[in-house]
């Protein structure tokens, strides 16, 4: 390894070996030739939602210069203001919405923030930075686009971009280039690859709610630590416990999940052909005779599928397949197709059809398909 190979290589916080994100250069401009246009500032930072909008050239000029506004993707009014003096702006700002009959909601202070004015930057070239930041991560974020379009529901592959974009835009003003760490001093791109690893679970809190999401997230875990731990789904009381709540607020909040996930899934497109086999099976007969017959069925399948999805080979970890349980479990049991199984469980389509495709090949040996 050359000298130069070795000055590439970081040590990461989780104690592996990684390569240096590259400096950007625009226009044979170094990204911190055009960043040292807008110096970098500690400000506090008054953000608000306005009923019927907000006339901020009027605000702005009512509140001096020493204050700087800057609109970012989601649509709140925001001003930085000088740091220490976040409540008496806001207080200043709540006066001048009754002057002016504009109605504010939820005017909130966060002090102390970094902050560029980057609309300062002349010549278009912070648009040309964002643009170049944009296209480093999307080409290396394949898992993290992969998640926000499977937390969103009404996000597509070819959005995916766009909102990357939107993205860094809005984190661009509080990159500090001053940080430094273990390996050296933070550039831009480095900045914006760490904030992306949560941003689709920001976005579906900001989309969903940011408890039910939460909650979810908190289950998921329970459930897949009871299946490498125990081979079964987690109890009602594992559940409580996951959440910190009793058990009648768990069953609160997973009927909000429920209806959550019931909007989200509500436009089924993709359907399994197995259903028409197995889930007639199980769900079919509305008859007295016929459910008799439709129980000992769905008994009969129940051991099949427990003892397909068991995993018997000498070097086993566990004595059962979680995936392959879950993914069988959530196709005849809860009705969902394959995309949805995959929401559910946060993996690919492909890799749930593999898996209950393992369960199949063992229930057609076993002559119950």
């Amino acid at each position: 390894m050359t000298a130069r190979e070795q000055d590439e290589v970081i040590v990461t916080a989780q104690h592996r070996l990684g390569r240096r994100v590259p400096d950007l250069t625009v226009r044979g401009m170094h990204e911190q030739e055009i960043l040292d246009l807008a110096p970098a500032m500690t400000c506090d930072r008054v953000h608000w939602d306005a009923i019927d909008g907000c006339d901020m050239k009027s605000l702005m000029a009512a509140l001096g210069e020493d204050v700087f506004t800057r609109q970012w993707s989601d649509g709140q009014f925001r001003v930085w203001v000088p740091a220490g003096g976040g409540y008496d702006y806001r207080d200043r700002i709540r006066a001048w919405a009754v002057d002016n009959d504009v109605e504010l909601v939820n005017a909130r202070v966060e002090p102390k923030v970094p902050f560029r004015d980057l609309d300062s930057v002349p010549g278009g070239l912070i648009p040309e930075l964002l643009a170049a930041c944009t296209e480093w991560l999307f080409a290396r974020s394949y898992l993290v686009r992969r998640k926000l379009v499977t937390e969103l529901d009404l996000v597509d592959d070819e959005d995916v971009y766009s909102l990357m974009y939107l993205f860094v835009h809005d984190h661009a003003d509080r990159f500090d280039s001053d940080r430094t760490g273990r390996n050296g001093t933070l550039n831009f791109t480095a900045f914006m690859f760490g904030k992306l690893r949560t941003w689709p679970q920001d976005a579906a809190r900001t989309a969903y709610g940011r408890t039910i999401v939460s909650d979810r997230i908190a289950l998921h875990r329970a459930h897949e630590n009871s299946l490498a731990t125990h081979g079964r789904s987690a109890s009602e009381t594992d559940r409580a416990a996951a959440l910190g709540v009793n058990v009648a607020e768990l069953r609160r909040r997973e009927e909000a999940i429920a209806t959550l996930a019931g909007l989200r899934n509500h436009d089924e497109l993709i359907g399994w052909e197995v259903e028409r086999d197995l889930g007639a099976d199980i769900h079919d007969s509305d008859s007295a005779s016929q459910s008799v017959d439709t129980h000992d069925r769905a008994t009969e399948i129940t051991k099949a599928i427990l003892e397909a999805v068991c995993d018997d080979s000498p070097h086993a970890r566990r004595t059962h397949d979680p995936l392959a349980l879950a993914a069988t479990y959530l196709t005849f049991w809860e009705g969902q197709s394959r995309v949805q199984v995959a929401r559910e469980l946060e993996i690919l389509p492909k890799t749930a059809s593999a898996a209950l495709t393992r369960v199949l090949e063992r229930l057609h040996a076993a002559g119950l398909e």
